[in-house]
């Protein structure tokens, strides 16, 4: 068998016995670009007007105070866009952990959500299928199955490097395997990255369960490189937040707070993290660790000063997701994640339509079976795994559990989704049964 023909079985196996997987990995994905931008647009409290001034901190804590008396607030979240809310979290007098959004204008409480959200949603199905650590595992292994059907493209397509612009024409089959060769080459660097980010998350979790246990740079007990002080143990009241944000901006003036809490890590200690000027880092990689009641520093992390290792770690997620560059580079994202989801489909449906014309390559049909029954198999896993999960953000009322009373918008959007997925993937298996 020539080099360049074994080239393409792989490439085509590849993609019709994992893609049915791959698909959702992609799918899921590309609408988790905008996973905060669609919470947005389906929940009226996180929507405002903006105004010619904005309150701080100090004032949206203490309107959640005024509103939620009950409540314990444990971290707030700085607006993201001009016409977004401050979104705090807390704890409601049922133990329920809820959103809160408040005005950032008028520092006025527009109301509450369930902390399940189609970002939660969104970003748990892409990352784990619902199942944790596992489920990391298992999206890493399809990752590779991913550069694999990638790799295997290039050494068949000859001459691709010249083809970029190539436009097919006509119509048919020809036309469908044009385009799907010219997308998938402007689709290479995505692809590489995607690929390359998604097996480093393999990775890390492989460090923690067989290396060394590291996960974290800094934090508190085995899975830190470097452990978090403690505060003191003082008597007294804690600091007025406007005084522990002054202590805050005199110790790290660089720093942008996007995000603040209470005992992330010990009691006592306020939490502050955000952006400082570093290219592609999440906000997590600057921190600054305050003590309540003395407000001295207890830890201050820049991502300017971390070690390599750590650095690459807290830049995966803007290369992965996109958002480092706002909607500009969220909307190129979630274009190629359309096209990735495209190009899974069409080879599904080229490869179908080459079994169906060709009767001797019939016999490969039954090598995939087994993978796309596994594959059925791990999606309706993944089905009843979600539906677990989704009640660790209910709550109890006299003994009975309850579902997350989720947002009228968030529910219909989450249904509408699942239905179109469901309905593509009925279609996937109906392809592929014509050419058994």
């Amino acid at each position: 068998m020539k080099r360049s023909r074994l080239f393409f079985l792989v490439h085509s196996c590849t993609g019709v016995a994992a893609g049915l997987v791959l698909f959702v990995i992609c799918w899921s994905g590309t609408f988790a670009v905008f996973a905060h931008e669609l919470d947005w647009l389906v929940t009226p409290q996180a929507r405002v007007s903006p105004a010619e001034n904005r309150t701080g901190w100090k004032e949206w804590e203490e309107a959640v105070r005024a509103s939620r008396p009950g409540a314990e607030i444990s971290g707030l979240e700085a607006p993201r866009y001009a016409r977004s809310a401050a979104v705090a979290h807390i704890f409601d007098a049922r133990g329920q952990a809820r959103f809160v959004y408040v005005d950032p204008y008028r520092a006025a409480v527009l109301g509450d959500t369930s902390t399940y959200t189609l970002h939660r949603f969104l970003r748990n199905l892409h990352m784990s299928f619902f199942m944790g650590s596992i489920g990391i595992y298992v999206v890493s292994v399809f990752a590779l199955f991913l550069l694999l059907s990638m790799v295997s493209a290039l050494f068949f397509y000859r001459r691709w490097w010249r083809r970029f612009f190539f436009m097919p024409r006509g119509r048919g089959h020809g036309y469908w395997s044009g385009l799907h060769r010219t997308t998938g080459l402007w689709s290479l660097p995505f692809v590489l990255l995607i690929g390359l980010t998604s097996v480093w998350y393999g990775f890390e979790l492989l460090r923690v369960d067989a290396i060394d246990g590291k996960f974290s740079h800094a934090g508190v007990g085995d899975a830190a490189v470097r452990q978090i002080p403690a505060p003191a143990a003082e008597a007294g009241d804690p600091l007025p937040l406007a005084t522990l944000l002054e202590q805050a901006r005199a110790a790290r003036p660089d720093l942008e707070i996007r995000q603040l809490g209470y005992a992330f890590y010990h009691e006592g200690a306020l939490y502050l993290e955000g952006q400082a000027g570093h290219l592609l880092v999440r906000d997590r990689a600057n921190q600054l660790h305050l003590d309540l009641r003395a407000g001295a520093v207890l830890y201050d992390q820049s991502a300017g000063r971390l070690p390599l290792y750590w650095r690459w770690s807290e830049t995966a997620d803007p290369l992965h997701f996109g958002d480092f560059g706002g909607l500009w580079t969220k909307s190129l994202w979630f274009l190629f994640g359309l096209m990735l989801s495209g190009l899974i489909l069409t080879g599904a449906w080229l490869h179908a339509g080459r079994l169906l014309r060709d009767s001797d390559q019939r016999y490969r049909w039954r090598i995939m079976t087994p993978a796309l029954a596994a594959s059925a198999g791990l999606l309706a896993l993944a089905t009843w795994a979600g539906l677990d999960q989704a009640a660790v953000y209910g709550y109890t009322v006299d003994g009975v559990a309850h579902r997350p009373d989720l947002a009228p918008g968030v529910r219909w959007f989450m249904l509408a989704w699942l239905l179109a997925t469901f309905a593509i993937i009925g279609g996937w298996f109906w392809l592929l049964g014509r050419i058994r």
